[in-house]
């Protein structure tokens, strides 16, 4: 599981590893995104947002976009 304060970098690091965009939804401040490989061996990832300390050794908090391969 990887963290990142931000979604363009987020986006940015899905790209760079081969994934394309599949779907997107959206719910109040529940956001989520699934990308799938161009090769469909390497499986899917799923980018989702939370509202999470910013960084381990701080108190602020925001949104904290998380990704993680299935």
């Amino acid at each position: 599981m990887i963290k990142f304060n931000s979604l363009e970098k987020a986006e940015r690091y899905i790209n760079e590893l081969g994934y394309v965009f599949k779907v997107r939804n959206s719910v109040k401040e529940d956001r989520s995104v699934i990308y799938r490989h161009k090769f469909t061996k390497k499986g899917h990832v799923f980018l989702k947002s939370s509202y999470d300390f910013l960084s381990s050794g701080s108190m602020e908090m925001g949104t904290v976009w998380t990704i993680q391969k299935f």
